[in-house]
């Protein structure tokens, strides 16, 4: 088809109202998929995005706009309405996929997935998905399709084999972890002090049989972590707004509530010129987006800096040596945590001689417990000296001085509850080989705790 032809059928699909405004008009991956996306100039935040793949079929549709009506339909009315909308674009997937039982109920709208089944067992990410409103509106649809390839073993192991097959390679850490409500059944947004289970998740053929594959232990090796170098003037105090120069003339731009209490800030100097788009493709959209600007991220509550990433372009001469660099992190790192010393420990990787920034990475623990995920980066341009990157630590550390870092039950004891919550389940899993489009392998999967905690003895269910 025609970009015009792409244009206009994206519109139809959409029911764009003519008071968006066109923000991305992309033809251009390497898949010759059409990406459409116009906006409210009145609030961003809200529009339409539209996409189709190479003949011109719909692959994608979200809409985030105001409802046309506030009806409330049944939901057997809502499905029909979706069918009739499937149908229109793609007649054989009504029949050709199966409705799943564990649709996600909203106050406002109807999850559906519907999937392709194999033995009497779905496939992920097969089918479509959709949103559909009370109203019956399609607000959200995503067309997976049906899979190109199905990998059968010539026999499958029984569970008591695959649950010795898991229970050989399991290993337990002791561990912080923060049990987000968001991630965890029984999370409460606190940290606690839990065990892990190491290799315990990952999926097996269902013969158990496993291919071979080649790589580098060099790459999967844990780098060791060493206490942070306490050099003259470390204690000083040390503005961080400055160390990454927002003083510089930066003015901020704009503001954003992320939603899980921070705020993020967009930073830009007025003497620069205003990015001008060479076309309203995505390229062209994201470089708009980040053009010689800074962005910060601020605690709520508290206003503490929480992340930086610079993408000014800076020029001229690498003129900060790795050592002060080194220096310039570790004293960044000070003025946000005083006490920086007694919780974090510097790994020392190798570097990229050709890169503007140089790269440190910090381990987060307290009382020799490390913090799951607590890993921080730290990158200090080699030309100006400022902070170009930080990925801070979930939460500050010295919270976790108020948990006894001795657990009440043992290792052994973990292990035991772990167990008796584990079970396995055959499944398909999808292949993301290179040369595997769209196929699927049949696997045992493990259904098991995430954690459990050390303390109470609690085992810690996934909510995802």
């Amino acid at each position: 088809m025609k970009k015009e032809e792409l244009k206009q059928k994206a519109l139809e699909i959409g029911r764009v109202p003519t008071h968006l405004k066109l923000e991305i008009e992309d033809y251009g991956d390497e898949r010759k998929r059409s990406y459409f996306c116009w906006i409210d100039p009145q609030d961003e935040q809200k529009g339409i995005i539209v996409e189709l793949g190479p003949d011109g079929q719909l692959e994608g549709l979200s809409r985030d706009i105001e409802l046309e009506s506030d009806e409330k339909l049944s939901e057997d009315q809502i499905e029909d309405i979706l069918i009739q909308f499937v149908h229109s674009h793609y007649p054989e997937a009504p029949s050709a996929f199966v409705r799943e039982e564990n649709d996600e109920a909203y106050d406002d709208k109807v999850r559906f997935s519907y999937v392709q089944m194999e033995d009497g067992l779905p496939l992920p990410m097969s089918g479509f998905m959709a949103d559909v409103s009370l109203s019956g509106e399609v607000v959200y649809f995503r067309y997976y399709g049906k899979a190109c390839n199905i990998i059968k073993p010539e026999q499958v192991a029984d569970e008591k084999e695959a649950l010795a097959y898991f229970k050989k390679d399991v290993d337990v850490t002791l561990l912080f972890e923060i049990l987000h409500r968001s991630v965890y059944k029984n999370g409460d947004d606190q940290p606690h002090l839990v065990y892990e289970f190491e290799n315990a998740g990952i999926a097996v053929p269902a013969d158990l049989v496993r291919e071979e594959k080649e790589f580098d232990d060099d790459d999967y090796r844990e780098r060791e972590s060493f206490p942070l170098p306490l050099f003259e003037g470390i204690h000083e105090k040390a503005d961080p707004g400055s160390m990454i120069g927002v003083e510089k003339g930066l003015v901020k731009e704009r503001e954003t509530d992320l939603g899980d209490g921070r705020i993020g800030i967009v930073w830009r100097n007025p003497d620069n010129p205003v990015y001008q788009p060479a076309d309203k493709s995505m390229d062209s959209w994201l470089r708009g987006r980040i053009h010689q600007m800074l962005k910060t991220i601020h605690n709520k509550e508290t206003g503490k800096l929480e992340g930086v990433m610079s993408f000014i372009d800076e020029k001229g001469p690498y003129t900060v040596s790795e050592e002060e660099c080194e220096k310039i992190a570790i004293r960044f790192l000070f003025a946000l945590f005083p006490n920086a010393d007694q919780y974090f420990k510097i790994k020392y990787d190798e570097q990229d001689e050709e890169s503007s920034s140089a790269v440190f990475t910090f381990d987060v623990h307290c009382n020799g417990v490390p913090l799951r995920f607590g890993q921080v980066k730290i990158c200090v341009s080699r030309q100006t000296g400022l902070i170009t990157v930080y990925m801070g630590p979930d939460i500050d550390p010295e919270v976790l001085q108020a948990i006894d870092p001795v657990p009440s039950i043992s290792p052994e004891q973990a292990k035991s509850i772990f167990w008796r919550h584990f079970k396995v389940e055959l499944g398909w899993k999808r292949e993301y080989e290179e040369d595997e489009e769209n196929s699927y392998r049949l696997v045992y999967n493990p259904v098991y705790p995430r954690l459990i905690d050390a303390h109470t003895g609690e085992a810690v269910i996934s909510a995802l």
